[in-house]
């Protein structure tokens, strides 16, 4: 897989993890901490790897960790972070509790990005993460934490942004894009024989 330069990965694992009960992040799923995948998933595709989180535990993992510049705004606030220590005009931005997408399906999506914010959908849903955001939407970004405006689908709808349906750049999108919230989801995740596939790659 050839890296990009021009993009930079960022994994918001910075939330309060409250459903979870633990570091959501660090939750095992089959033996491997969930933000390893990611990790896995993205490395060779783009100029850096960072984490935006506060727990001391991603150290571990030997990329960059820099916890939120305005704590306690949300997603919101990770996308800030990750655009502000962004070195590049634009970043892949993905969170930690959709831990099995798979390479070759960001690397569509990067294919499709030529504006400000490309995101998915499925059905009807809007998901803003895995997302690509431009750096010049900084001055956008802080004026809505300023005015404590935090929710991420409002900002999409209220900035110019390209809509791609999963289902266009993945072969599994049901599987590839859950979310991981609770303990009871992780299990349900754990006993599932098509999943414990598409993990061990």
């Amino acid at each position: 897989m050839t890296e990009d330069q021009s993009i930079a990965v960022f994994i918001l694992a910075g939330g309060k993890s409250s459903r979870m009960g633990e570091e959501k992040g660090l939750a095992k799923l089959h033996g491997k901490p969930m933000i390893q995948y990611l990790i896995e998933a993205t490395s060779g595709l783009a100029q850096s790897q960072s984490i935006i989180g506060h727990h001391p535990d991603y150290s571990q993992f030997g990329i960059p960790v820099f916890t939120d510049l305005i704590p306690d705004n949300g997603p919101l606030g990770g996308i800030y972070t990750a655009l502000s220590y962004c070195s590049t005009d634009r970043a892949l931005i993905l969170s930690c509790d959709s831990p099995l997408i798979q390479s070759q399906t960001l690397v569509k999506m990067i294919a499709h990005f030529n504006g400000k914010i490309l995101v998915g959908t499925l059905g009807d849903r809007m998901y803003p993460f895995p997302g690509i955001y431009s750096k010049s939407l900084l001055p956008q970004l802080k004026e809505n934490l300023e005015a404590n405006f935090l929710k991420v689908q409002s900002f999409i709808h209220n900035n110019p942004h390209k809509l791609i349906s999963w289902d266009q750049i993945s072969a599994n999108s049901e599987l590839e894009f859950a979310n991981i919230n609770t303990p009871e989801e992780l299990l349900a995740w754990e006993k599932d024989e098509e999943l414990k596939g598409l993990s061990k790659k």
